[in-house]
């Protein structure tokens, strides 16, 4: 699709408001307009609900009450807002154009999840989050699935003025999971959730008589969702519900009624009308006022029975799937530890409902109703609309170190990922709070990309793409082509400006680090951070524009002259970014990458295999044997990319081939998008029988160890990392001399060849000869003056020149 039809899809199915930015500039705050919205407009229920309740009441006449509504829920929450006598709220449609009006006019925002990625929290606004439940799930950075798409549920966290945790044990939980401990500059309310006001009054038994159940004893059955939002199990989990429904109703006694609430999704599944004891759960009901007159509750993973508790009635716990469920959910908590009745047998629930027992003990309600007093709706309304000093409060002040951004890219297996990693291991990190950042877009189908991350480091995901109008588009594109002037260049700086707001809120960082160095619009918008900044150099930028133009000249002249450090990871590196881009020597500093050789050497000592997603031209076998022949093996690894020059070093061996036709050629290449190109050049070798070519395999180290020399074709290098994984298991080194590779071999050791096919063959004849130099590396001390140049560049105090 060109780029025109993508604007115009996005225009015609609203999912892009470029006029919101218009909004977010030119409108003036409302003081008196409260902007009120439940599960993404989809719901009118549960903390919102409530609180909408109390702001109908006489003190708060003044406010204008605006309720975010989707299209589909629009018909049943006008007549919740009937049934609960609610009137004067004014809806408009979630992601309409009113809505993002009323979202950038409202002076207080209310949510009980978060508003959507392009919101944008103005000066002034009071923003009061609510959140929807005690999490025994575990959650954000606990919980690896939902690490690569948090970002913006953090970042609504962190934007709010107002958190409400109702108990410690949330508290806690939240404050890990979204790492809001060292980031969040709030007013935490430690008060009762105001749904909970319910069950602390007296019950209405006026609501059994509404629907004919005077009389009844009352269970209330609410199992949690299962599966996920694209994979519904809905077949086989209403087949095992309808089988414990029919066991159930056999052994519940005359007078009882179990009322079923299944999730959304499973609506129009459910069919009770055979049964004498079990009904739907009154459609008439507010969930909370309905478990307020129930007299058992049985869940299993759900979070209402934290809530529940508050009622001190029996709480029966069914997790017939608990060991399926836990592992691959992950869970706090033990729930067989609670003083509740558990069980995994469906014969064993109703039973459990006719004994003693199994309700909430003092020590439980301490830990989990920790704030809960019945009056949570009304004191909330009170301190943050009437300004009433009437909350438990608490200010988070951070552990006293310092935030520092580091922005990774999208962590996939390459060579900066990989230095990133190794630096990561080498810092300090008790001395900082560190952060790695990235864009959701790119991470998010790749969950597995967090296991290396180092436990002390906290994430931080961006997790929308730009707010774009069209007149800075026009203008983007102009300064593309270098084409821009004072008021277009304003205009952008502006954009980006908003973008950091966007994504970052009043968090405080100390220092940004752009570490990737490539993505145009990550350079632009961290060039915008309100602190010092770094932009690290891994690769000659010049040679990268001119042969694969992934980066723009223009963006990155103005990052070089912007930025307040600029970090080669090489001595090469210096000339092409003075000499192409006009940087300033004077802010430009060489840190050599860190090298986790400790990693490489016992990575290496694993089973040589490929992965899921591998490709090759030769199987897991045939390479296996290969390795363990006596022959002599070449081998690179590089993406499979242009500069990689993978078709200098085949038609470079197949001439060597000629020669000496039992030596083998392995090329290992990560990511890139020559791999099938390759290939081809590959097949049309008469060497392709000893040639294999390998795509995705996460540990190459087993395969690398086993190879008798190491040639590195490219036209161009950062500092090549693989040089030094190769030197650390034993495998002597040649390389094209190039930026890059000229100052690392000329240092340590190794043979440099002339930068051409014949440079290659000629090296290949050198190690015929015997004639291979050993590298002479000191990777600790590498790493040790790596990491102290980082800290100190932290912290300030290094001295910038392009001789340290």
């Amino acid at each position: 699709m060109s780029f025109l039809g993508k604007v115009k899809k996005k225009l015609r199915n609203g999912s892009w408001y470029p006029f919101y930015n218009t909004f977010y500039e030119k409108n003036n705050l409302d003081p008196h307009m409260i902007l009120l919205e439940s599960r993404s407009g989809k719901a009118l229920e549960s903390n919102i609900l409530s609180l909408l309740k109390e702001l109908c009441q006489e003190p708060y006449c003044g406010f204008t009450l605006v309720l975010s509504v989707h299209r589909d829920s629009e018909n049943e929450i006008k007549k919740k807002l009937q049934k609960n006598s609610i009137q004067g709220v004014h809806f408009v449609r979630t992601g309409s154009v009113a809505y993002y009006h009323a979202l950038s006019r409202a002076g207080y925002l209310v949510n009980d999840t978060s508003f959507p990625g392009r919101f944008i929290k103005k000066e002034g606004q009071i923003y009061l989050n609510t959140w929807h439940g005690t999490p025994l799930k575990k959650m954000g950075r606990d919980n690896r699935p939902e690490m690569v798409t948090m970002g913006n549920v953090q970042r609504n966290l962190l934007d709010s003025d107002y958190l409400v945790f109702p108990n410690q044990f949330m508290e806690e939980k939240m404050s890990g999971a979204y790492m809001l401990d060292s980031l969040y500059r709030g007013t935490v309310l430690r008060e009762g959730y105001p749904r909970n006001d319910i069950f602390r009054q007296p019950a209405n038994l006026h609501l059994k008589e509404q629907v004919g159940l005077q009389g009844k004893k009352l269970l209330a059955y609410l199992p949690t969702f299962r599966g996920n939002f694209n994979a519904l199990d809905d077949q086989g989990y209403m087949q095992t519900l309808s089988q414990n429904l029919s066991l159930w109703d056999s052994q519940l006694n005359e007078d009882e009624i179990l009322l079923i609430k299944l999730h959304p999704f499973l609506h129009g599944l459910e069919d009770f009308s055979g049964y004498h004891h079990i009904l739907p759960f009154p459609a008439s009901w507010d969930t909370y006022e309905g478990l307020s007159v129930c007299d058992t509750l049985i869940t299993d993973y759900s979070s209402v029975f934290y809530d529940y508790a508050n009622s001190g009635k029996k709480i029966i716990l069914f997790a017939y799937d608990r060991k399926e469920y836990e592992s691959s959910r992950g869970m706090y908590e033990t729930i067989d530890s609670y003083p509740f009745d558990y069980t995994e047998k469906a014969e064993e629930v109703i039973p459990f409902a006719h004994c003693s027992g199994g309700t909430p003990d003092n020590a439980f309600m301490q830990k989990y109703a920790s704030y809960e007093d019945g009056h949570g709706a009304e004191k909330i309304c009170r301190q943050v609309f009437l300004h009433e000093d009437c909350c438990r409060k608490y200010q988070y002040h951070g552990n006293g170190k310092k935030n520092i951004l580091i922005y990774a890219g999208d962590l996939d297996l390459n060579g900066i990922t990989t230095v990133l990693y190794s630096q990561l291991h080498e810092l300090d990190l008790t001395r900082y709070n560190y952060f790695i950042s990235f864009r959701s877009l790119y991470v998010k189908d790749h969950p597995e990309r967090m296991e290396r991350l180092p436990e002390g480091v906290g994430i931080y995901p961006l997790a929308s793409e730009m707010n774009m109008d069209l007149l800075t588009m026009a203008v983007q594109l102009l300064k593309l082509k270098g084409h821009t002037g004072s008021w277009a260049e304003h205009r952008l700086h502006t954009a980006y400006r908003r973008e950091w707001k966007k994504h970052f809120g009043s968090t405080e960082f100390a220092c940004v680090i752009h570490y990737n160095g490539y993505e145009a619009y990550t350079t632009s918008l961290l060039e915008e951070a309100p602190c010092p900044r770094s932009i690290w150099i891994h690769n000659d930028m010049a040679r990268e524009v001119h042969l694969k133009g992934n980066m723009n000249p223009y963006l990155l002249k103005e990052a070089y002259h912007t930025y307040d450090h600029i970090v080669p990871v090489s001595e090469d590196l210096i000339q092409p970014v003075v000499s192409e881009f006009g940087a300033d020597r004077s802010r430009i500093t060489v840190i050599h990458n860190c090298h986790d050789y400790q990693s490489v050497l016992e990575r290496s000592l694993a089973p040589v295999a490929f992965n899921e997603d591998t490709l090759s031209n030769v199987s897991l076998e045939t390479l296996q044997s290969v390795l363990d022949s006596d022959a002599p093996k070449f081998i690179s690894i590089g993406r499979f990319s242009p500069e990689k020059g993978h078709k200098r070093l085949l038609d470079a061996f197949e001439q060597y081939w000629k020669e000496h036709p039992d030596t083998w050629l392995i090329i290992i290449g990560g990511v890139g998008n020559l791999y099938d190109e390759t290939l081809a050049h590959t097949r049309a070798l008469r060497a392709s029988d000893h040639i294999i070519l390998i795509r995705a395999v996460t540990n190459p180290m087993p395969i690398l160890k086993r190879c008798d020399l190491f040639l590195l074709s490219s036209y161009y290098e950062g500092q090549g990392i693989v040089l030094m994984e190769a030197a650390t298991l034993g495998v002597p080194v040649m390389a094209c001399d190039v930026s890059g590779c000229h100052s690392f071999l000329k240092k340590y050791g190794g043979l440099l060849l002339e930068d051409s096919e014949a440079g290659l063959l000629h090296g290949m004849q050198l190690f015929a000869e015997g004639k291979v130099l050993p590298l002479n590396i000191d990777a600790e001390r590498i790493n040790h003056t790596s990491a102290a140049q980082v800290e100190a560049l932290i912290a300030g105090d290094i001295h910038i020149s392009p001789q340290n």
